[in-house]
């Protein structure tokens, strides 16, 4: 299903399902080639349509044109209770990436733009988009006299999934604190000696295969075989796909790690590790191999796209990231973000809201501390005059 509607300067059009969104896919896979982002696949169409397939969501692009011109588009991806969906969209991983097609800095005014036009459509009434921002962005408000039916809000958090590879394993090693150096060279060591483990950097897909089905059940997020291997496969299918591991002396597999190359850039989209008593420290060895390796390829940085554990994420660049809420305003919104409070008090719609709530209560209570300060100036030069 396709849908068009004008919003402020853009024309917009919405694409719902997967068929749809095949007759523009080229389209959009050349919009960051105009950007000066060609070779980005995290936010190629084939990567997108892979993860509806696997998250069971409904596919929608908003495509944004301004003087007949691409201008970004948002890549959404629908809940569904069953095979229907019930109207919330979300874009964007957590750590920011994958969810805007186009220039950085107009990535605010995509959002603002993109979530009006799918709200007008009717087809959404709650909205997230996760997205990087660049330091010296602000959000946009949209045209004068546009009247929106709905909420919304930005908050900003630091993210940290980028670890820079510049200066080799020396210029790595001095991000981490001491101690962490001596665990990043000291499990690796345990590994070969004492596991007697054995690096495989490029794996065969029968390996791959192997790997994914011997870990994936003991792992500390193991999921259903079919889902894990069909994650296997969209990996696999991503042009500059890599999958490598780690064998233990007995033959068995203990550590998986996947993703693909793009450019100077290392994807890393999923690791699997064999997590009991005796392997709890496999998943750092298998940083060193992978780290190692990838430094001696030329690798430029890291991007661990499902985010990373938090020791981690403290080497690794900090990064502005933004969140955007979009829900129905007045009752009816006060209705939707009630029931995601009742049904999901933890999810995001909530986390969110009461973030806002609470920015909103710091907001007025200075504005109240201002006024406050001004009627004492003021009240105090009224009475020295008086006297």
């Amino acid at each position: 299903m396709i849908s068009t509607v004008i919003c402020g300067h853009f024309q917009i059009t919405i694409f719902f399902g997967k068929t749809a969104i095949g007759s523009i896919a080229s389209l959009i896979d050349g919009i960051p080639q105009s950007c000066d982002q060609d070779g980005d696949m995290i936010t190629s169409m084939n990567w997108f349509l892979s993860l509806s397939d696997r998250w069971n969501t409904l596919p929608v692009v908003v495509l944004l044109h301004r003087d007949r011109n691409p201008f970004g588009a948002l890549l959404l991806h629908g809940t569904k209770f069953g095979s229907v969906p019930i109207g919330t969209f979300r874009a964007g991983y957590l750590c920011g990436r994958g969810g805007v097609v186009g220039k950085t800095g107009a990535y605010s005014t995509i959002i603002e733009y993109g979530t009006e036009a799918l709200i007008k459509s009717k087809f959404a009434h709650t909205v997230i988009v996760t997205s990087m921002l660049q330091d010296n962005e602000r959000p946009v408000s949209l045209d004068e006299g546009v009247r929106t039916s709905f909420s919304r809000n930005w908050q900003f958090h630091e993210t940290r999934s980028r670890l820079p590879l510049t200066g080799g394993m020396d210029g790595l090693l001095s991000r981490f604190s001491q101690k962490m150096r001596k665990n990043f060279r000291y499990y690796k060591k345990r590994a070969e000696i004492d596991i007697g483990c054995v690096f495989h950097p490029s794996l065969s897909s029968t390996q791959a295969i192997s790997a994914v089905e011997q870990l994936q059940g003991v792992s500390v997020r193991s999921v259903k075989l079919k889902s894990a291997l069909q994650r296997q496969r969209a990996i696999a299918d991503q042009p500059g796909s890599f999958s490598m591991g780690l064998i233990d002396k007995s033959g068995d597999w203990v550590s998986y790690l996947s993703g693909w190359r793009q450019r100077k850039t290392c994807v890393v989209e999923w690791q699997l590790n064999h997590e009991d008593g005796n392997n709890a420290s496999i998943s750092m060895a298998m940083r060193h191999f992978f780290l190692e390796h990838e430094i001696a390829n030329g690798m430029e940085e890291v991007i661990f796209l499902a985010g990373t554990t938090p020791i981690w994420s403290r080497v690794c660049e900090p990064q502005l990231c933004s969140e955007y809420l979009a829900t129905p305003d007045g009752f009816m919104g006060s209705v939707v973000r009630g029931i995601y409070g009742f049904l999901h008090p933890n999810g995001k719609v909530s986390q969110l809201t009461r973030k806002h709530r609470v920015l909103l209560k710091s907001k007025y209570l200075s504005v109240f501390v201002v006024l406050c300060g001004i009627n004492i100036v003021v009240g105090a030069r009224v009475c020295s005059c008086v006297l």
